[in-house]
């Protein structure tokens, strides 16, 4: 078999698939584009203009399939979570109240570092100007900023005192006692000492309210012999500024001695207990002589079990299977954000700043003031940047502050809110709920894997009438009909037949244009008729010898078979 008789076979194998297919489907419209009998008409040219019209429609359908199909595949793609709003009136009972981080912005207290800096001048013979430069300097551990060179030499001797950065800086900054003089919780004045916490932040040593014990220094957790128990954060039932947290606090501003701003005054955080406090969650600066209240909106998210359905690729955040802690701790992304900020310094200052972690037993005493010269020099001009793979948790508590600032502008000023106390000199500070109620979001799977196929299905229904038969129809008609089509035809040439030529099939009547005769009636000549007639003339009527008729008569110069009748 040449390639020309490959062609012709394959060409007539294909059209005679098309063709069935066309008929048969389930499809709608398909069968109109093949078949004259469907149209009403033969071969002419309405015939044509008729299967033309079916077949623009036909494609018309398959393209507006596809384009739905395509527009509902990237919603899918892009917007695999929706957020919507659960109820309006979800009790804040059921919240945690959040924490409060005080940081003073003086790092350093003149009084305590006087001590040490007498001690450098007698022992080790430092000048004083340059052991207090050295103390100075530290501070830069807190805001990264360069120091002079000259002290890094002088740092060795703080290290043979005993002091590491973790320490000394935990030994300089204002005891919490100091920063905060009175605490009133619940419109009561309890002991601030029961409820306030030195804690660590990337801002430096600060105290703190309703926070997790792992915010401590570990200098402290090192002296607590008793085992870590999860913390459980305090709530409330009621909402107001006489229902929640007011703090007096006590900036000292005559111990400032290196502070990281060029004012007076403490940085207040608001944040969840569990979470190490970023820039993000910065409020506020309580200064002397000012009062500020702060009113506190929570807006919790919650997941729903679709989520599991959707890729983590796809949904961008966290479940809390999939966090990687311990079951009673939850992931944080300020929490992932500071380890990977760790990693990040690690790898290339080799060095830990002090509130992250004491590594002076495994290291021994190191100096963050000094730069590593092991380090490629050919990376001194590269801009670093960190490669953290940190995602929000799926079911978050996010808190909305809104602030209000008073100045008190008299000497002396007795607040009945701090039981009848002189205010003037000391920053105040209320933290409160807003309201007993607040808005509940859910995040919920926008388009799952079995919506997306009903999705698909209704499209491929509305459009073209399709199912899940008409795909298997398809599959069916052009993998296994074209051979069992190509088998039927091998199996008639072996017989001698002629092999894939479809004649066109019509019914005629007896009187065929080609005999020219007119057309009759039907049931002209059939026999009962006949007789009637015969009769009605009176003619004797012939004994009849039953000949075969011809059933099937061909025209002698087209390929159609006519059937007489």
């Amino acid at each position: 078999m040449n390639l020309r008789q490959v062609h012709r076979t394959v060409r007539a194998t294909v059209r005679s698939v098309v063709q069935t297919f066309c008929e048969n489907t389930s499809l709608h419209g398909l069968r109109y584009v093949y078949g004259e009998a469907r149209t009403g008409a033969t071969t002419t040219p309405h015939s044509r203009m008729l299967r033309m019209l079916w077949l623009l429609v036909c494609m018309v359908s398959i393209g507006f399939t596809m384009i739905m199909g395509m527009i509902a595949w990237m919603r899918f793609r892009t917007t695999p979570t929706i957020t919507t709003i659960e109820t309006m009136t979800y009790p804040i009972w059921n919240i945690p109240f959040p924490a409060v981080t005080v940081c003073n912005i003086n790092k350093i207290d003149s009084r305590k570092a006087r001590i040490i800096i007498d001690r450098l001048v007698k022992e080790y013979g430092m000048s004083e100007a340059n052991a207090t430069g050295l103390l100075i300097a530290q501070a830069s551990l807190v805001n990264f900023e360069a120091v002079n060179t000259s002290y890094l030499e002088l740092e060795s001797v703080l290290g043979r005192m005993g002091w590491n950065p973790d320490k000394l800086l935990l030994e300089l900054t204002q005891p919490c006692e100091d920063l905060i003089k009175v605490c009133y919780w619940l419109g009561s004045e309890i002991p601030c000492s029961k409820i306030i916490r030195r804690t660590r932040t990337d801002n430096g040593f600060c105290c703190s309210y309703n926070v997790d014990t792992t915010m401590q220094p570990l200098v402290l957790q090192q002296n607590q012999s008793d085992p870590r128990t999860p913390y459980r954060p305090r709530r409330l039932s009621g909402a107001g500024r006489h229902v929640g947290l007011s703090i007096l606090i006590d900036v000292q501003p005559d111990t400032y001695m290196a502070p990281t701003k060029s004012y007076y005054g403490a940085e207040v955080y608001i944040h969840d207990s569990s979470d190490f406090p970023s820039d993000a969650d910065f409020e506020h600066v309580a200064q002397p002589g000012w009062d500020v209240v702060m009113s506190v909106i929570p807006l919790p998210i919650e997941s729903s079990s679709t989520m599991n359905q959707v890729p983590e690729s796809m949904r961008k955040c966290f479940l809390p299977e999939e966090s990687g802690t311990n079951g009673s701790d939850s992931f944080n992304l300020n929490v992932c954000m500071a380890e990977c900020r760790l990693r990040t310094i690690l790898k290339l200052c080799h060095c830990v700043p002090f509130y992250y972690a004491d590594l002076s037993r495994i290291y021994g005493y190191f100096y963050s003031l000094r730069t590593d010269d092991t380090l490629d020099p050919e990376l001194d001009d590269v801009e670093f940047g960190m490669d953290c793979d940190c995602k929000p948790p799926c079911s978050v508590l996010n808190y909305n502050v809104q602030t209000i600032v008073s100045q008190r502008t008299t000497k002396s000023f007795m607040s009945a809110n701090f039981g009848g106390r002189n205010v003037s000199m000391y920053a105040t500070l209320n933290v409160h709920f807003k309201d007993i109620y607040c808005v509940k979001y859910k995040r919920d799977a926008y388009m799952t894997w079995d919506s997306l196929v009903a999705t698909f299905g209704g499209i491929f229904g509305l459009c073209m009438g399709g199912s899940v038969l008409s795909i298997v129809e398809l599959v069916y008609y052009f993998t296994i009909k074209p051979f069992t089509v190509q088998r039927e035809a091998k199996r008639a040439k072996r017989k001698g037949g002629n092999t894939l030529v479809h004649r066109k099939v019509t019914v005629l009547p007896y009187a065929a244009r080609w005999d020219g005769m007119a057309h009759l009636p039907v049931g002209y000549f059939s026999r009962r008729n006949v007789l009637a007639r015969e009769r009605s003339a009176g003619k004797k009527l012939p004994v009849c010898v039953p000949q075969q008729p011809d059933i099937i008569a061909r025209e002698p110069e087209t390929n159609r078979i006519s059937f007489i009748y």
